[in-house]
């Protein structure tokens, strides 16, 4: 080990975030010693609580050795397609990890669906995206592999079973000759802007290189380094309430449902559904303060997960960006002395990861004028009503498919096509765009029920 590498890793925080980032540090650093300090979930931590995991999964289940097929025939996952959602009086639209038709060239098939649109012979835009169509028909198949199928490629994420799969993580982590110290946090020391280290009480002194932070909204390591906290007064709720409903059946597609006062969701798991209702000032809610820390990674501490950013999990992205977070930080991943240079890269990076699901979310609450919207959301969202565009942002999280399907969704319609576009010969567009939903829709129908496909890879195993 060169003597400049971390040597030592304390991770704060047992619940899924605390433990998926001691897995993958442990993984990337081996040689490097690794203790969890065990504490009850935080019930604003919604990274550890809420199910839904976007494609970022993979990656990082390919990192710390967790095979999907092992999660799903054991009960712990089902899969996760996309969000069926309805604004108040307005018709569904889905958001799905999957393109919508094809590009012709340089132009994007939204804007020959545009054309389309305005000429009348267009269906509605999730007809065209295979991960909308199953979202719809709550059916889910594999991708295909070899690129003969009609069917067409797409992305997926998983739906978790929160204490399962905590529990699956911490036996991974044992495994992994993580350790568990007893104790709950009572103190935390600091000197020069860093932890010198964590007690767990008179006899436990915890100390390390590099302390990881996943105790949630109270943020327990980072606030003694640096508390400084970005309100993302843009958005309309500031509390939650969850709940679930048990004896439903699984189903890859979660529902959400729009209304003045906020929305409600449902994210189905193989046996029971959970649920969430969030507005502003809920009785008996959780109380959520959506923003972020600046400085998530200040001297020898690094936040996770809700420790770092708190975002209302309206398409389930809390797990994403803690995710994120992990990875960005095994890519950027400083000497032990912690370089300014270094940290500020990290922190730059992750605001713009952020800032994104920021401007995702607020971009639901668009009609509503009492709210003051991000300046980068009114610029992104002016360049789609005007040509169509969306803008290109470094770090992406949400990609142009993602960023089309919601404006579509929630209405926001260019009065103008693109130059290119009109290149495109309309009827062959039509004729190409017809094939491509039908070819969908005749596959989807003829896919077994969700259930059954469950059973199948159960069957196969």
């Amino acid at each position: 080990m060169s003597a400049t590498n971390i040597r030592s890793i304390v991770v704060a925080g047992s619940g899924i975030v605390g433990l998926t980032a001691a897995l993958a540090f442990a993984r990337s650093l081996p040689l490097a010693k690794l203790s969890v300090i065990e504490s009850p979930t935080d019930p604003g931590s919604l990274a550890d609580r809420m199910p839904t995991a976007w494609p970022t999964i993979g990656r990082v289940h390919a990192l710390i050795g967790i095979d999907e097929l092992d999660l799903v025939t054991q009960g712990i996952a089902t899969h996760h397609v996309g969000t069926v959602l309805q604004p108040a009086g307005d018709e569904t639209w889905v958001h799905a990890f999957a393109p919508h038709g094809k590009p012709v060239g340089p132009v994007q098939f939204d804007q020959l669906w545009h054309r389309a649109k305005q000429a009348g012979r267009a269906r509605d835009y999730a007809s065209y995206s295979a991960g909308a169509v199953l979202a719809r028909a709550g059916k889910f198949v594999h991708p295909p592999r070899d690129g003969g199928s009609a069917f067409p490629d797409f992305l997926y994420g998983l739906r978790l079973d929160p204490e399962l799969y905590r529990t699956c993580l911490r036996d991974r982590a044992c495994a992994a000759n993580v350790t568990f110290p007893a104790g709950m946090i009572d103190r935390v020391e600091t000197a020069d802007g860093r932890i010198s280290g964590v007690s767990l009480g008179s006899r436990t002194l915890l100390q390390a290189d590099l302390f990881i932070d996943c105790t949630g909204p109270e943020a327990l390591l980072i606030s003694k380094i640096d508390d400084s906290f970005e309100d993302w007064t843009g958005h309309k709720g500031n509390s939650l309430v969850l709940d679930q409903l048990e004896g439903t059946s699984a189903n890859p597609a979660a529902h959400v449902r729009l209304d003045e006062s906020g929305w409600r969701g449902e994210w189905p798991l193989r046996d029971r559904t959970i649920r969430c209702a969030m507005g502003r000032d809920l009785p008996e809610a959780i109380p959520i303060r959506p923003g972020r820390r600046t400085s998530p990674w200040a001297g020898n501490v690094l936040a996770i997960g809700d420790a770092a950013t708190a975002v209302e999990p309206l398409h389930g992205l809390n797990l994403d960006l803690a995710h994120r977070a992990i990875l960005l930080a095994l890519e950027l991943l400083p000497g032990r002395d912690f370089s300014a240079l270094e940290l500020a890269e990290y922190n730059r990076r992750s605001a713009l990861m952020t800032d994104q699901i920021r401007d995702f979310i607020a971009l639901h609450y668009a009609g509503d004028s009492e709210l003051d919207l991000p300046e980068s959301l009114n610029r992104r969202m002016d360049q789609y009503r005007h040509r169509g565009r969306v803008p290109f942002q470094e770090d992406e999280v949400l990609n142009r498919e993602d960023w089309s399907a919601a404006l579509i969704g929630l209405g926001i319609i260019p009065r103008n096509v693109d130059p290119a576009a009109v290149g495109v010969p309309l009827g062959r567009a039509i004729e190409a765009m017809e094939k491509i939903a039908v070819e969908l829709d005749t596959t989807v129908k003829g896919l077994p029920a969700y259930v059954d496909y469950l059973a199948r890879m159960a069957a196969a195993r």
